[in-house]
């Protein structure tokens, strides 16, 4: 599966204990925060492949995911996908089966989105069953397998497109999993669309339409120990 992001998330991991953030990957990891929280930390600045450069900060806010929505819609036009696609937030931790008004990641893709024209149908179309597992538990991330057991589809979604959106791309077992659950009721995914990558260098590009083909879950960052 392909995978569209736009930002590169520097890990904090990393930061700590490898190399600290150069200035323009804090501007795109404090992008990437305010996507997917809605809120403002400090000042960052966005660059835009125009060459515009747009000052992010308290009063401005909600540029960023408005820009994340300008990302969105260009990769659905860009891949010419049907209208009838659905558009499907791979679910927060607060999407829980009992929760009425939606959930961060569902507000996330909706006000990315608001006063746009876009190809494509936003669907509230996975959901937790329970609450999940502390994810250093065990092997030390939540593998696929282990999080198809507690995700859920809402709705009728055979013989439907569909399109994930998920705020960053880490591991990629969210997405995985999300994948298989919907393929096995009969939908088919296209692609998905993060706003950043987890990274751990700085060989990526802070701020760059960008695409990796995601088959298997990633590695995440782990420290040099030091020999006894």
């Amino acid at each position: 599966m392909d995978v569209h992001f736009i930002s590169a998330y520097y890990s904090e991991l990393a930061h700590k204990e490898k190399a600290k953030r150069k200035p323009e990957y804090w501007d795109s990891y404090l992008f990437v925060w305010a996507v997917k929280t809605g809120q403002f930390k400090t000042p960052f600045t966005i660059f835009f492949r125009n060459g515009e450069r747009v000052k992010i900060n308290a009063g401005n806010i909600k540029r960023a995911r408005s820009a994340f929505g300008q990302f969105i819609i260009a990769t659905l036009q860009k891949a010419e996908v049907p209208k009838s696609t659905l558009l499907v937030p791979v679910p927060s931790k607060d999407a829980q089966p009992n929760v009425k008004g939606g959930y961060r990641s569902l507000w996330m893709l909706s006000e990315a989105l608001k006063d746009k024209r876009y190809l494509g149908i936003i669907h509230d179309g996975l959901r937790w069953t329970k609450g999940l597992p502390r994810a250093h538990e065990g092997n030390g991330h939540r593998s696929r397998a282990q999080l198809k057991q507690f995700l859920k589809v809402q709705g009728n979604i055979a013989g439907r497109n569909v399109v994930l959106v998920d705020d960053v791309l880490s591991t990629g077992s969210t997405l995985l999993a999300a994948k298989e659950i919907l393929e096995a009721a009969g939908a088919t995914v296209l692609f998905a669309i993060t706003c950043g990558k987890t990274v751990y260098d700085f060989q990526t590009k802070p701020f760059k339409r960008q695409v990796v083909e995601l088959e298997n879950e990633l590695h995440e960052y782990e420290p040099v120990k030091e020999a006894l």
